[in-house]
Parts: C-alpha cells; sequence; structure tokens
C-alpha cells in the first residue's frame, strides 16, 4: 500500500485503539506536517500535562522484536546518562502495542517529548547571545556520549538484536543497477570496502544511524540535547553517525561562495569534534575514513531518490542528475567542494 493508503488506514482503523491504550483519545492527537517522508506515523499529545509522542509503525522491516530491540537501547543509552526521548508504558504497562486492522498490523510505541525544539523549526536560530559553537560542540558531545555506551551494550537476545549495517536497506545493493549500470558498481565497490574494515569495539558498535538536527531537541534555557528517532539504529562503524553530522552542517554554508564553505564546514568540524573527544575517543585512522562514508551517505541519498527516476518533476531531475554524475565521476564530499556545485542552485544540474 501507498502512504496515503496506510495514513488512511491507520486513522479509521488503528489511532483509536491505540490512542486510547496510551491514555489519550484520537480527537487530542496532533500530526507532526514534516514527517511525511519516514517509515512511521507520527503524532504529538499530551498526558497529565506531560507532552508525548506517539508512534505508528506499519513496515514488515522493522518488526515487534526489532522495535524492543530499539527500545531496549533507548532505555540503556538513559541509563547511561544520555537525554533521550524515553519510552512511556501503555495503560497496560507494555512499551510496544499490537494494533491489529483487516490489512497488516500497526505497532504503536510512545515517548516523553523532548525539552525545547529543534533548531531547524526556530529557523536555525540558535540560543540569544550563545555562540553557536556551543550547538557544535553539544551536538558532538552527546554523539560520543552515545558511541562511549555503545562499546559495552549487550542486546536484549540474539534474537531481538537490532540489524548489522549490511542489513540495513541501503546497504543491500543498489535496486536500479539495471538503468544506472555504473552507479550499480559504485555501490558493489563501496559496499567491498565497507566489507574490509575491521569492526572492532573500539569503533564499530550499535549507532543511532540518522544523528543530523531534524532528530534532537535543544532546550533554549541551557542548550542540552534531547536525541531521538532511533528507529534506524544499526550496527555500524562509529564515523558514519560523524559522516551524517559532516552533512548536517552544508545547510547553514550551502548559499556561500567556495572558500566560504570550506571554511565554514572546517570550523564547524573542529567543534563537533571537540564536544565528541569530551566522550569519546576515535582514532586518526578512522577519522580519516570519513570521505569513504561520506560516499556511503551520498549513495543513501541516491538509492532514496532514485525511485523518482520517472518523475516528471524538473526539480527532481536536476537533483537526480546531480546526485548520478557526482557518483559516476567520483566527486567526493557531495560535491560540496568542486565546480559542479552552484551556490545559486544548491545540489542541483
Amino acid at each position: 500500500m501507498q502512504r496515503e493508503e496506510i495514513t488512511q488506514l491507520c486513522e479509521r482503523q488503528a489511532l483509536e485503539p491505540a490512542a486510547l491504550l496510551f491514555g489519550t483519545c484520537k480527537g487530542q492527537l496532533g500530526k507532526f506536517d514534516d514527517y511525511e517522508g519516514c517509515a512511521n506515523l507520527v503524532y504529538h499529545y499530551e498526558h497529565e500535562g506531560q507532552p508525548r509522542i506517539l508512534r505508528l509503525s506499519y513496515r514488515p522491516d522493522r518488526p515487534v522484536e526489532m522495535i524492543r530491540a530499539e527500545l531496549h537501547f533507548v532505555e540503556y543509552l538513559a541509563e547511561g546518562g544520555v537525554r533521550v526521548s524515553r519510552p512511556v508504558p501503555s495503560l497496560n504497562g507494555n512499551l510496544v502495542e499490537v494494533i491489529p486492522t483487516a490489512e497488516t498490523n500497526f505497532i504503536a510505541v510512545s515517548f516523553v517529548k523532548g525539552r525545547g525544539m529543534r533548531v531547524p523549526d526556530n529557523g536555525y536560530r540558535y540560543r540569544q547571545g550563545v555562540p553557536i559553537e556551543e550547538y557544535f560542540q553539544n551536538w558532538g558531545q552527546a554523539l560520543g556520549q552515545m558511541h562511549r555506551l555503545a562499546k559495552t551494550y549487550q542486546p536484549l537476545s540474539a534474537s531481538i538484536k537490532r540489524p548489522e549495517w549490511h542489513q540495513w536497506e541501503y546497504t543491500r545493493g543498489f535496486p536500479y543497477g539495471e538503468r544506472l549500470p555504473v552507479i550499480g558498481e559504485k555501490d558493489d565497490q563501496l559496499i567491498a570496502e565497507l566489507h574490509a574494515l575491521p569492526q572492532g569495539t573500539d569503533a564499530y558498535g550499535l549507532i543511532h544511524n540518522d544523528f543530523n538536527d531534524g532528530n534532537f531537541t535543544v532546550d533554549y534555557d541551557n542548550g542540552d540535547l534531547t536525541v531521538f528517532d532511533f528507529d534506524d539504529c544499526c550496527y555500524f562503524w562509529f564515523v558514519y553517525d560523524l559522516a551524517c553530522a559532516w552533512e548536517g552542517g552544508i545547510g547553514r554554508t550551502m548559499f556561500r561562495p567556495l572558500a566560504e564553505r570550506r571554511a565554514f564546514m572546517d570550523r564547524y568540524m573542529e567543534q563537533v569534534l571537540t564536544g565528541y573527544t569530551r566522550e569519546n575517543t576515535l582514532s586518526e585512522v578512522w577519522l580519516a575514513r570519513l570521505p569513504l562514508f561520506l560516499r556511503l551517505v551520498q549513495m543513501q541519498e541516491l538509492v532514496h531518490y532514485a525511485q523518482y527516476l520517472d518523475e516528471p518533476d524538473e526539480e527532481i531531475q536536476a537533483g537526480l542528475r546531480y546526485k548520478i554524475h557526482c557518483i559516476e565521476n567520483d566527486i567526493p564530499y557531495l560535491g560540496f567542494f568542486d565546480s559542479i556545485y552552484s551556490p545559486q542552485r544548491p545540489f542541483e544540474l
């Protein structure tokens, strides 16, 4: 079923029973408008004055056991001192509730909403009078804290465990290789390079896997970050989370000339790593592999957007042509430091 059909089915048959299980009702739920592209249906509500989130999952690659493993990791991080949106039990005392419908099952979970707001929701403005460097350092520190704790994390069981990196939907081969054979070859080469990397606990473990500034809130009183959206977490190299953080910085300088872009990104990553190393150490050998993992970010984006290869919208096609050109011609850093990039039309040809 398409996303719209899933949403309609949920709102007809699953939303009210899910809401009641977590102490609210359908009429009290608000839908997040900016989650249309995600793998879940996400709503907000209040319970006894506490802001909460209700998330309903429906995809077959996110079964109950996988979600239980996700919540186990979130609770582990919380016990270790990471500020995360913690799961809350239903009125039945369960962290996970299955809501059957005539056509599919929805899996409902609820979380305490993080204090404050996401910086993108505030027009990318940080705390008034506070240097933006604090934000970048706190971003890196939260990431380092999670990686430090991941080194000693033990899953619930061998059967209730998050997937390894090669089981992730974006690392199982390029699905449009017949139409884009060069991309298919590049993807095969990239995956082979990753398979050859060591997986020692100093650099490999369970990571967030989507750590961008859309997935944490900031308390504007003190700068504290609260991390959420762990439903992509998997066993991966820690440097991949840093690659995601690198990509998260480009929006602040994407309309600037090349020299300014370079200077900003160098300064930005220096601040992120300053915060990161307060909590965790990653060797220079692994930091030097950041371009490799940015190639993976680049490929991941193309895998996602390639579903629109036949979309007539010219803006979408321009973005696809840009991504394809960068990968086919081995242009690193998403083309951000290359002559192909235009500040007037970012990431488009």
